[in-house]
């Protein structure tokens, strides 16, 4: 067993110390001392998905019994809240469609039916909620992140991270994995999507909604354009339908346009009302572990190297700034799956494969060393870090996936694995990297 699978062991310890038992298994603290969370994002459904790994990568059958422990108390609380109606966001990562992921993922690593049917109505709860709106389907929700911003309100919600493209992800999932029959949702999404479009001198872009509340134009992956530009890139490779292809290819050339040259390589601003732009953040939201994404998918359906030449020149822009040693505006303290570390860690483990250039994986171990070094080994491995960029003073330790502990142990097993040539991980619909044959 190499350091780093000896690394994300530890940081199980940490999550095991707060476990909570409930009436249905097993949930998980959001942060020590707190109440259990749910969410694929902040929650159980996330650090579930991390013992799902430890089981495939160590074969101990009790990481397995948490996952099915964590499975049960999730099933338990997604059957309830669509038995009732409730309102559950269509975001991927802290809604309907991280449940429908997870869930279906431990189904299938159970071979246990049950799980598979609350991610069905998961599902069908998602697709209720949505609306009838010009030619396809959308979801008109609270305005989000109203608890920063203090606006408030309903608007249609349009990007991957907290919209309607995430949902389209996440149909596409569904009709890969035989949850439904057919693409119809996903194209009735997708459709929307074409028409909420705006156009410019410089390609399509789309913003977090329709009619923004307040001031954020972001380019690139999750919030901005390049998101929506993955989900119809994606869409075009079971359709065949070329408005699809056309649509992401422009979204692609619209984040080509701002990017800002560094010393070498070069990186896309966070929001363009930032001028000059001065932050760019490196994570898979809003950085190049994200945007990177799409550019890679471009390239795997056309063929066409210059995306993947533009990634690399990307990635160098992110190396360029110091990371993960020196902490600039657009990587702060945090080392989460979202923001930070963790997420750009697995990125380059799949340009890695992707590409055989060493270069990736040597800053995925510089990455992984940066971060035990910035751990709290005081009970097994945990770390303290700021969610938000704005608000640096505001240290959290975190148990979740997106953020916290089980997703940084995820990439420190990630890594382990892939240097044993026996990769382990479980790579989310929103991620156009495989391990499969």
């Amino acid at each position: 067993m190499n350091q780093y699978t000896t690394q994300a062991l530890k940081t199980e310890r940490f999550l095991s110390e707060n476990e909570v038992r409930t009436n249905d298994g097993i949930a998980f603290r959001r942060i020590p001392g707190g109440k259990p969370a749910h969410t694929l994002y902040h929650g159980s459904a996330g650090v579930l998905m991390f013992y799902i790994e430890l089981y495939v990568a160590t074969g101990d059958q009790s990481y397995l019994t948490t996952a099915i422990s964590a499975g049960n108390e999730l099933l338990a609380f997604v059957n309830r809240k669509a038995a009732a109606k409730d309102f559950v966001p269509s975001a991927f990562y802290s809604g309907w469609p991280g449940y429908i992921y997870v869930l279906n993922e431990l189904s299938k690593a159970t071979d246990d039916d049950q799980y598979r049917q609350g991610a069905l109505s998961a599902l069908q709860r998602l697709t209720c909620q949505s609306s009838e709106i010009g030619g396809g389907i959308g979801w008109i929700e609270p305005i989000p992140f109203s608890d920063i911003t203090g606006i408030k309100g309903e608007r249609e919600v349009i990007d991957l991270s907290v919209g309607a493209a995430g949902a389209g992800v996440i149909y596409l999932y569904a009709f890969r994995e035989g949850l439904i029959e057919d693409l119809e949702l996903a194209v009735k999404t997708a459709d929307r999507l074409l028409e909420v479009a705006e156009k410019t001198e410089d390609g399509l872009r789309w913003l977090m909604m329709v009619d923004m509340a307040f001031p954020f134009t972001a380019p690139n992956f999750a919030h901005g354009g390049a998101g929506v530009g993955y989900f119809l890139a994606d869409l075009f490779i079971e359709t065949n339908n070329q408005a699809y292809l056309d649509a992401a290819i422009s979204a692609a050339d619209y984040v080509k346009t701002r990017a800002v040259g560094q010393s070498d390589g070069f990186l896309v601003c966070h929001t363009e009302e930032q001028q000059p732009a001065t932050t760019f953040y490196l994570g898979v939201c809003h950085g190049p572990a994200g945007t990177g994404r799409l550019m890679y998918l471009l390239h795997k359906i056309t063929g066409n190297d210059e995306y993947l030449d533009w990634l690399e020149g990307n990635f160098k822009g992110l190396v360029n700034t110091g990371a993960p040693e020196t902490r600039s505006d657009g990587l702060w303290q945090n080392l989460g799956q979202c923001c930070g570390d963790a997420g750009i860690g697995d990125y380059a483990l799949y340009l890695y494969h992707a590409t055989a250039n060493e270069t990736y994986l040597e800053y995925a171990k510089r990455t992984a060393e940066h971060m035990v070094q910035s751990a709290d080994p005081t009970s097994g491995l945990s770390w303290s870090q700021a969610e938000h960029r704005n608000r640096p003073e505001f240290l959290e330790v975190q148990t979740g996936y997106m953020q916290g502990a089980a997703g940084i142990g995820s990439f420190l097993l990630h890594l382990g694995s892939v240097i044993d040539n026996n990769p382990v991980k479980l790579i989310m619909p929103e991620t156009p990297f495989s391990y499969g044959s």
